[in-house]
Protein backbone atom coordinates (compact mmCIF):
# COMPACT_ATOMS: atom_id res chain seq x y z
CA UNK A 1 0.00 0.00 0.00
CA UNK A 2 1.08 3.23 -1.39
CA UNK A 3 0.71 6.42 0.93
CA UNK A 4 0.79 10.81 0.22
CA UNK A 5 3.66 12.29 2.49
CA UNK A 6 4.29 15.92 2.55
CA UNK A 7 7.88 16.72 4.14
CA UNK A 8 7.80 20.53 5.32
CA UNK A 9 11.44 22.34 5.65
CA UNK A 10 12.77 25.79 5.94
CA UNK A 11 12.16 27.62 2.82
CA UNK A 12 14.59 27.80 0.14
CA UNK A 13 15.95 23.78 0.76
CA UNK A 14 12.96 21.99 -1.03
CA UNK A 15 15.33 21.24 -4.20
CA UNK A 16 17.71 20.06 -1.50
CA UNK A 17 15.20 18.42 0.36
CA UNK A 18 14.03 16.72 -2.48
CA UNK A 19 17.59 15.72 -3.67
CA UNK A 20 17.91 14.10 -0.08
CA UNK A 21 14.89 11.99 -0.45
CA UNK A 22 15.89 10.65 -3.70
CA UNK A 23 19.00 9.21 -2.16
CA UNK A 24 17.40 8.48 1.06
CA UNK A 25 15.49 5.90 -1.04
CA UNK A 26 18.31 5.01 -3.26
CA UNK A 27 19.71 3.88 -0.78
CA UNK A 28 17.86 3.09 2.18
CA UNK A 29 14.09 1.62 0.49
CA UNK A 30 15.64 -1.65 -1.53
CA UNK A 31 13.31 -0.67 -4.22
CA UNK A 32 10.14 -0.14 -1.94
CA UNK A 33 7.79 2.16 -3.53
CA UNK A 34 8.82 5.73 -3.70
CA UNK A 35 7.85 8.51 -6.16
CA UNK A 36 8.82 11.46 -6.10
CA UNK A 37 6.58 14.57 -5.71
CA UNK A 38 6.02 18.71 -6.16
CA UNK A 39 8.24 20.85 -4.64
CA UNK A 40 5.79 23.46 -3.04
CA UNK A 41 7.06 26.57 -0.94
CA UNK A 42 8.18 25.15 2.50
CA UNK A 43 7.73 21.19 1.35
CA UNK A 44 8.25 18.63 -0.82
CA UNK A 45 5.71 15.83 -1.15
CA UNK A 46 6.23 12.03 -2.35
CA UNK A 47 3.96 9.06 -2.64
CA UNK A 48 5.56 5.88 -0.75
CA UNK A 49 4.77 3.14 1.14
CA UNK A 50 5.26 3.10 4.93
CA UNK A 51 8.71 1.98 5.02
CA UNK A 52 9.45 5.18 2.75
CA UNK A 53 7.80 7.51 5.15
CA UNK A 54 9.68 5.82 8.66
CA UNK A 55 12.92 5.67 6.22
CA UNK A 56 12.73 9.68 6.05
CA UNK A 57 11.45 10.39 9.36
CA UNK A 58 15.23 8.15 10.07
CA UNK A 59 17.46 9.54 8.05
CA UNK A 60 16.30 12.99 6.46
CA UNK A 61 18.20 16.27 7.84
CA UNK A 62 16.30 18.36 6.31
CA UNK A 63 13.16 17.55 6.72
CA UNK A 64 11.07 19.53 10.06
CA UNK A 65 8.45 17.00 9.87
CA UNK A 66 7.07 13.88 7.68
CA UNK A 67 3.41 14.14 7.38
CA UNK A 68 0.76 11.33 6.45
CA UNK A 69 -1.96 12.90 4.02
CA UNK A 70 -5.09 11.64 5.56
CA UNK A 71 -8.11 13.88 3.09
CA UNK A 72 -7.96 17.09 0.94
CA UNK A 73 -11.63 18.21 -0.34
CA UNK A 74 -12.48 21.93 -1.31
CA UNK A 75 -14.37 24.15 1.58
CA UNK A 76 -16.69 27.21 2.05
CA UNK A 77 -16.58 27.46 5.74
CA UNK A 78 -15.70 25.75 8.93
CA UNK A 79 -18.75 23.51 8.22
CA UNK A 80 -17.26 22.00 5.33
CA UNK A 81 -13.94 21.65 7.46
CA UNK A 82 -15.86 19.59 10.02
CA UNK A 83 -17.62 17.46 7.74
CA UNK A 84 -14.23 16.48 6.22
CA UNK A 85 -12.44 15.96 9.32
CA UNK A 86 -15.85 13.59 10.73
CA UNK A 87 -15.64 11.88 7.56
CA UNK A 88 -12.18 10.19 8.09
CA UNK A 89 -11.40 7.04 10.08
CA UNK A 90 -9.29 8.49 12.73
CA UNK A 91 -9.85 4.90 14.47
CA UNK A 92 -7.75 3.44 11.80
CA UNK A 93 -4.91 5.25 13.60
CA UNK A 94 -5.20 6.34 17.00
CA UNK A 95 -7.41 5.60 19.82
CA UNK A 96 -9.48 7.60 22.54
CA UNK A 97 -6.79 6.62 24.76
CA UNK A 98 -4.10 8.83 23.29
CA UNK A 99 -3.97 12.52 23.31
CA UNK A 100 -4.64 15.02 20.72
CA UNK A 101 -3.27 18.36 19.36
CA UNK A 102 -4.57 20.21 16.50
CA UNK A 103 -2.71 22.69 14.47
CA UNK A 104 -4.48 24.80 11.67
CA UNK A 105 -1.62 26.83 8.92
CA UNK A 106 -2.85 28.92 6.09
CA UNK A 107 -2.42 30.89 3.52
CA UNK A 108 -5.09 33.37 1.23
CA UNK A 109 -8.00 31.70 3.73
CA UNK A 110 -11.07 33.41 3.30
CA UNK A 111 -11.74 32.35 6.74
CA UNK A 112 -11.80 34.74 9.84
CA UNK A 113 -10.56 33.55 12.95
CA UNK A 114 -8.30 29.78 12.58
CA UNK A 115 -8.65 29.02 16.39
CA UNK A 116 -12.47 28.54 15.63
CA UNK A 117 -11.48 26.62 12.72
CA UNK A 118 -8.43 24.53 14.84
CA UNK A 119 -11.61 23.81 17.72
CA UNK A 120 -13.50 22.63 15.07
CA UNK A 121 -11.23 19.93 13.09
CA UNK A 122 -10.78 19.10 16.94
CA UNK A 123 -14.20 18.43 17.44
CA UNK A 124 -14.78 16.59 14.42
CA UNK A 125 -11.99 13.96 15.14
CA UNK A 126 -13.15 14.00 18.63
CA UNK A 127 -16.86 13.47 17.90
CA UNK A 128 -15.36 10.70 14.90
CA UNK A 129 -13.90 8.80 17.84
CA UNK A 130 -16.82 8.80 20.40
CA UNK A 131 -19.07 7.96 17.86
CA UNK A 132 -17.12 4.50 17.20
CA UNK A 133 -15.73 3.70 20.43
CA UNK A 134 -17.63 5.79 23.08
CA UNK A 135 -14.90 7.86 24.21
CA UNK A 136 -13.12 11.01 23.33
CA UNK A 137 -9.48 11.40 23.50
CA UNK A 138 -7.99 14.55 25.68
CA UNK A 139 -6.22 17.12 24.68
CA UNK A 140 -2.58 18.20 25.01
CA UNK A 141 -0.97 20.93 23.69
CA UNK A 142 3.07 20.39 25.16
CA UNK A 143 3.05 16.40 24.57
CA UNK A 144 0.27 15.17 22.29
CA UNK A 145 0.63 11.24 21.92
CA UNK A 146 -0.67 12.42 18.49
CA UNK A 147 -0.60 15.89 16.40
CA UNK A 148 -3.10 16.77 13.22
CA UNK A 149 -2.16 19.37 11.20
CA UNK A 150 -4.98 21.13 8.71
CA UNK A 151 -3.81 23.12 5.74
CA UNK A 152 -5.73 25.60 4.03
CA UNK A 153 -5.13 27.43 0.90
CA UNK A 154 -7.93 30.25 -0.37
CA UNK A 155 -10.22 26.76 -1.67
CA UNK A 156 -8.92 23.74 -0.15
CA UNK A 157 -8.43 22.08 2.73
CA UNK A 158 -5.70 19.05 3.46
CA UNK A 159 -5.51 16.90 6.72
CA UNK A 160 -2.52 15.75 7.92
CA UNK A 161 -1.67 13.07 10.60
CA UNK A 162 1.97 13.67 11.76
CA UNK A 163 4.25 10.51 11.92
CA UNK A 164 7.28 12.03 13.73
CA UNK A 165 6.72 13.39 17.16
CA UNK A 166 9.12 15.72 18.10
CA UNK A 167 10.41 18.00 15.34
CA UNK A 168 12.81 16.34 13.27
CA UNK A 169 15.33 19.07 14.52
CA UNK A 170 15.60 17.57 17.69
CA UNK A 171 17.86 14.34 17.37
CA UNK A 172 18.88 14.75 20.79
CA UNK A 173 22.45 15.01 20.86
CA UNK A 174 22.78 18.65 22.11
CA UNK A 175 22.37 18.93 25.64
CA UNK A 176 24.10 22.64 25.95
CA UNK A 177 23.04 25.34 23.66
CA UNK A 178 23.38 28.85 23.57
CA UNK A 179 20.58 31.31 23.77
CA UNK A 180 19.63 31.54 19.59
CA UNK A 181 20.84 28.03 18.05
CA UNK A 182 20.55 27.36 14.59
CA UNK A 183 18.15 24.86 13.85
CA UNK A 184 19.52 21.71 13.23
CA UNK A 185 18.39 20.78 10.03
CA UNK A 186 18.27 24.55 8.17
CA UNK A 187 22.42 23.97 9.38
CA UNK A 188 22.47 20.61 7.58
CA UNK A 189 20.39 22.11 4.63
CA UNK A 190 22.59 25.16 4.13
CA UNK A 191 25.50 22.86 4.35
CA UNK A 192 24.20 20.82 1.35
CA UNK A 193 23.88 24.15 -0.53
CA UNK A 194 28.00 24.74 -0.13
CA UNK A 195 28.50 21.43 -1.75
CA UNK A 196 30.42 19.89 1.22
CA UNK A 197 31.14 16.68 1.22
CA UNK A 198 31.95 14.08 4.12
CA UNK A 199 35.48 13.58 5.02
CA UNK A 200 36.27 16.93 3.67
CA UNK A 201 37.51 19.45 6.49
CA UNK A 202 35.19 22.07 7.48
CA UNK A 203 36.20 25.47 9.31
CA UNK A 204 32.81 27.30 10.43
CA UNK A 205 34.45 30.46 12.94
CA UNK A 206 30.33 31.10 13.96
CA UNK A 207 29.47 27.78 15.32
CA UNK A 208 28.30 28.67 18.55
CA UNK A 209 27.17 25.98 20.34
CA UNK A 210 27.64 23.72 17.76
CA UNK A 211 24.81 22.79 15.41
Amino acid sequence: MSFDFFLPCPRGLEASLATELAEIAAKHLNGAPFTAGAQVPGGVHFRGGWAAGMAANLHSRIASRVLLKIAHRPYRSEQDIYALAVEQRWEQWFSANETLRVDVTAIKSPLRSLEFTTLRVKDAICDRLREVSGARPNIDTAMPDVRVFAFLTATDCTLYLDTSGDPLFKRGWRLDKGAAPLRENLAAGILRLTGWTAGTPLYDPMCGSGT
